[in-house]
């Protein structure tokens, strides 16, 4: 067996720190692998003779020679390896510390070139706010026009702005410059940061400068014509309005928050920077956390205001820079919506701020007109509703008004409502608008007329003769006979047409607070808490009822060779009964289902129906066949698993 290998250089540590510089040479070229070391292509399985350090002649191999080849491998040249290994590993440390740090380098430098283009954009902004908007008004202004206190309430401390950071500019641009002999930025920042103090007055005092350029805009032709001949300088503006390029201060100071936090990232602590930087970031953090705040009140107050100029017949008193209550106006939630009214369904508007709710009639693309306006402390509960007449409703409960709303689904629903009741201190627990204690003190939710037929006292059918009133108190349908009392109701600060029953529980009240004055006691106790003696059931105490059943919902009904017609149907009792209105007490048509067959409808059944796949056939030997037609397939099929099984006895 033969070896070509040198003893002497494996055992000899000059040559081999030699062998080792010998590598990183070779590894520089892409010659040679770092990774492949003796001691890594043992883990792998491999043997000696894939290094290329020695040969071996396998043919003249004997087993002896195989032992002497093992004992070689386990000798003095295996520490040789090992200390081979170690100094490569430490070699390629060294080289990975290095690397991260040479990238953490170019990276603060990339920031600080960010940081000074950035400042360039910026003071070049603060120049034409100045030096072509406030001068262009201060030379047109030679009648005084408009008086001087309104340029400098505009454009506020913009030149003290300017002048500070033509400053920064400049540092900025020379220490660029020096950066192979001093690549830092801390000390830049630091001699800047304590002027950031500017920008506590601009930010505070920027809604109310926005606010004069527009309401000078409005008023003042002259000082209108130049701010739009401005605007209208593409070269200058870009486009944009002097509001918009005025609000750049107001967002420069998050910037250096921002690209001062991944330049100190990238920094070692013990860097002769880091102190600078840090102080400067702490300085910078506090105008930011201001910004942020005034950033999302103004955002919030354009928002209002755009709101609101979409909007007419709002009447005085109300502004989106102070609400009802005193504080800033802020947005909530607004979208289309459905509203019951007397008649129909209506297609409305609303707008939910922090103070007011608005209830609009859409006029054209983003034009409204308001119908409602209801404020906030005027709210008394926000519940979801059992309306058949709306889809997916909810019962909104005020003091002067109250009614029915829709939405398009579920989800949308429990949106409004969670909105709403936010508002509220009470979280808008559900509460009878005609209860014994909110008789008469709240508006209630008027029953609208299609959803009654008849009389909700009497139940005489109504006709064009008798003709259909609502009780003002509970908001339920009468004929003129039954409602023919007048009371006063507190709510609408007037008398209004009242119900028997509505009337007998006011004059009931009035009576006991008459007798507690007369006792010297204030307030009203009628039917309150602290009462000793129970309160009489009033006849009237809730809205009135919707009659329902196992199932219950709108259907088009055709009975024998009649027209189709709309029905509120109810399955109860095995019993269907058919209703001209959701809120009638007594049904136009009841009819026992035992015995009756529920089918399909036949070929010449299907000569006058437009959707006869939505029609059910409900028969029975020797009488007429009754056709009910359903809304949707699904509606079809829970109604047919009903109606057969009541056609059955249990």
């Amino acid at each position: 067996m033969s070896f070509h290998s040198d003893e002497k250089n494996d055992h000899d540590p000059s040559a081999k720190f030699s062998n080792i510089r010998a590598i990183f040479e070779n590894q520089a070229q892409g010659k040679t692998n770092l990774l492949d070391t003796p001691k890594t292509r043992k883990k792998n399985g491999l043997g000696r003779q894939e290094s290329g350090r020695s040969s071996v002649n396998m043919s003249d191999m004997s087993s002896s020679e195989d032992e002497a080849a093992v004992d070689v491998s386990e000798g003095p040249e295996s520490d040789v390896e090992e200390e081979h290994d170690a100094c490569v590993e430490e070699e390629m440390s060294k080289r990975m510390e290095e690397s991260v740090e040479e990238k953490n380098s170019r990276k603060r430098h990339k920031i600080a070139e960010e940081l000074y283009t950035t400042e360039q954009v910026y003071y070049s902004t603060l120049y034409l706010i100045n030096n072509t908007f406030r001068n262009r008004l201060k030379d047109e202004n030679g009648a005084y026009m408009f008086p001087e206190k309104t340029i400098r309430t505009i454009f506020l401390n913009t030149q003290e702005l300017q002048d500070l950071h033509l400053v920064l500019r400049d540092n900025l641009s020379d220490r660029l410059a020096k950066w192979s002999s001093c690549p830092s930025i801390g000390d830049v920042m630091k001699s800047i940061a304590p002027y950031f103090q500017l920008y506590t007055d601009y930010m505070a005092k920027f809604e109310n400068a926005v606010k004069t350029l527009n309401e000078m805009s409005a008023k003042n032709d002259k000082f209108s014509q130049i701010v739009t001949e401005l605007e209208a300088d593409d070269q200058e503006c870009h486009k944009l309005k002097i509001s918009q390029h005025m609000l750049a201060p107001v967002q420069r100071i998050p910037r250096y928050r921002m690209l001062l936090e991944q330049y100190i990232e990238r920094l070692e602590e013990t860097s002769p920077d880091y102190n600078d930087v840090k102080e400067s970031l702490e300085k910078v953090a506090l105008a930011a956390n201001k910004a942020n705040d005034n950033i999302a009140k103004l955002e919030n107050f354009q928002l209002v205001t755009q709101l609101l100029s979409n909007v007419s017949g709002l009447g005085s008193g109300l502004e989106p820079k102070r609400s009802n209550s005193g504080a800033p106006m802020v947005y909530i939630k607004h979208g289309p919506i459905k509203k019951m009214s007397r008649r129909k369904v209506q297609a409305r508007f609303i707008f939910v701020f922090s103070d007011v709710i608005l209830i609009c009639k859409i006029e054209g693309q983003e034009k409204y007109k308001c119908n409602k306006k209801i404020f906030v402390n005027e709210i008394r509960s926000i519940a979801e509703s059992n309306d058949p007449n709306m889809p997916f409703p909810f019962e909104l409960i005020t003091e002067k008004c109250s009614f029915t709303l829709g939405a398009k689904d579920s989800a949308e629903r429990s949106s409004w409502t969670a909105a709403l009741k936010r508002l509220m201190s009470g979280g808008g627990k559900a509460q009878s608008t005609a209860s014994p204690q909110r008789l008469g003190l709240v508006a209630p939710v008027w029953i609208p007329d299609n959803g009654v037929s008849m009389c909700m006292n009497c139940e005489r059918t109504f006709t064009t003769i008798l003709r259909r009133h609502h009780c003002r108190a509970c908001g339920k349908v009468y004929c003129s006979v039954c409602s023919s009392h007048k009371h006063y109701l507190v709510f609408d600060n007037k008398v209004g047409r009242v119900c028997d029953s509505c009337n007998t529980i006011l004059t009931r009240r009035d009576t006991a607070d008459e007798s507690r004055k007369a006792r010297g006691m204030t307030g009203s106790n009628f039917f309150g808490e602290e009462s000793q003696e129970r309160a009489p059931e009033p006849a009237v105490t809730s809205k009135g009822t919707i009659q329902s059943g196992e199932i219950s919902g709108y259907l088009m009904v055709k009975f024998g060779d009649k027209d189709f017609q709309k029905l509120w149907c109810v399955v109860r009792d095995v019993i269907l009964h058919f209703y001209a209105g959701t809120y009638d007490k007594k049904a136009k048509k009841e009819m026992p289902l035992v015995g009756w067959t529920i089918a399909e409808p036949e070929e010449c059944d299907k000569a006058n129906d437009t959707r006869p796949k939505l029609t059910l056939k409900v028969g029975h030997q020797n009488l007429d066949p009754l056709f009910l037609k359903f809304p949707s397939e699904s509606e079809k099929e829970r109604w047919y698993d009903i109606l057969t099984k009541a056609t059955y006895f249990d």
